[in-house]
C-alpha cells in the first residue's frame, strides 16, 4: 500500500447550495461560477448543490397537469427531476467556459437514497466515497438538489418543496463539510425585510446567529423547515447568505443575536423555490 497521501484529500470541502431564486435564468450562472471561484481560490473544494433554474419546477408541474389534475407521483417526480438535470449540466458548462474543472453527478451516482413519500421523501443514505472520488479528480462537483432515489424501489423521489436545502445539509453532514445556503437575501431576518411596515415599526434586522428553534418560528419561504429540523438532529451548523456576501446568518445552537448594524436589502423572499 502506498504511503503517499492524495493532496486533494487534505483540502477542506464546502457545500454551496444555489437555489432557483439566485439562478432565475441562464444569464445568472456566471454569478454562481464567480462564487465557486472565490471559494476554491481560498483553498477549498466545492460541492455545488443546484436547483432547477427560475420557475422551471412550477412550469413542469403545470405541464404535468395538462395530462390530468392528479399526475402519478412517480411520473411527476421523474418529470421535475429534469429541471435539476438541466441546471447541473449548464452550471458545469459555465464552469468549463471559465476554465474551472468540475465533475457532474446525478443523485444515483452519489447514492442519495431516500425513504418515505415520493414527493416529500427523507434522505437516509449517501455514497460519500463517490463524492470524495469526484473531488479527487476536480476541485468542484456539481450535483442536483431536491432529487433522490427510493432506497427500496429505486425510483426518483423528491425531498419536498425547498428540498435543495435538505440535499445540501444532508451531503454536508455525511461528508463532514461546511455548508452555505445561498439565497436572495443576505441572511435571516427577525421579520420579512420586504414586507410593508408602519412608520412606527423598526426596520427588519438580520440575525448574526440564530438557533434552530428560532428559525422554525420564521417564515419557511427562506429555509426549508424540514431541512432545519434535520440539521438540528445532526447538530450541524450552517450559514445562510447571498452571493458575494462577506457575512450572513449562522444557524446552530445559538444564542440568537441580531446584527449590530441594520442592513437595507431590497430583496424578495424565495417563496416556493426548491
Amino acid at each position: 500500500m502506498s504511503n503517499h497521501t492524495n493532496p486533494a484529500a487534505l483540502t477542506p470541502i464546502v457545500v454551496l447550495k444555489f437555489g432557483s431564486s439566485v439562478l432565475p435564468h441562464e444569464g445568472r450562472l456566471i454569478d454562481a461560477v464567480e462564487e465557486i471561484d472565490r471559494v476554491i481560490r481560498h483553498g477549498r473544494r466545492v460541492v455545488a448543490v443546484v436547483s432547477a433554474l427560475g420557475s422551471t419546477t412550477d412550469d413542469l408541474i403545470a405541464h404535468a397537469r395538462r395530462y390530468g389534475p392528479n399526475p402519478p407521483d412517480d411520473a411527476l417526480a421523474a418529470l421535475l427531476a429534469t429541471g435539476e438535470a438541466g441546471a447541473i449540466a449548464l452550471l458545469a458548462l459555465a464552469l468549463h467556459r471559465a476554465g474551472i474543472e468540475a465533475r457532474v453527478r446525478d443523485s444515483a451516482a452519489i447514492g442519495l437514497r431516500t425513504h418515505g413519500p415520493t414527493l416529500d421523501a427523507q434522505a437516509v443514505a449517501l455514497d460519500a466515497a463517490a463524492i470524495r472520488r469526484a473531488l479527487d479528480e476536480a476541485p468542484v462537483l456539481v450535483v442536483p438538489g431536491f432529487i433522490g432515489r427510493c432506497a427500496q424501489r429505486g425510483h426518483t423521489t423528491l425531498l419536498g418543496r425547498g428540498g435543495s436545502d435538505l440535499s445540501a445539509l444532508f451531503i454536508a453532514a455525511e461528508i463532514g463539510a461546511a455548508c452555505r445556503l445561498l439565497k436572495d437575501v443576505d441572511g435571516l431576518y427577525d421579520r420579512d425585510p420586504a414586507a410593508t411596515r408602519e412608520e412606527s415599526e423598526p426596520p427588519a434586522r438580520r440575525y448574526e446567529s440564530v438557533t434552530y428553534a428560532d428559525v422554525l418560528e420564521l417564515d419557511e419561504g427562506i429555509v426549508q423547515h424540514k431541512a432545519v429540523r434535520y440539521a438540528r438532529s445532526r447538530a450541524l451548523e450552517f450559514t445562510v447568505s447571498c452571493l458575494g456576501s462577506t457575512h450572513g446568518t449562522l444557524v446552530g445552537h445559538g444564542p440568537s443575536a441580531l446584527a449590530r448594524r441594520i442592513s437595507e436589502p431590497a430583496l424578495a423572499t424565495e417563496g416556493s423555490a426548491a
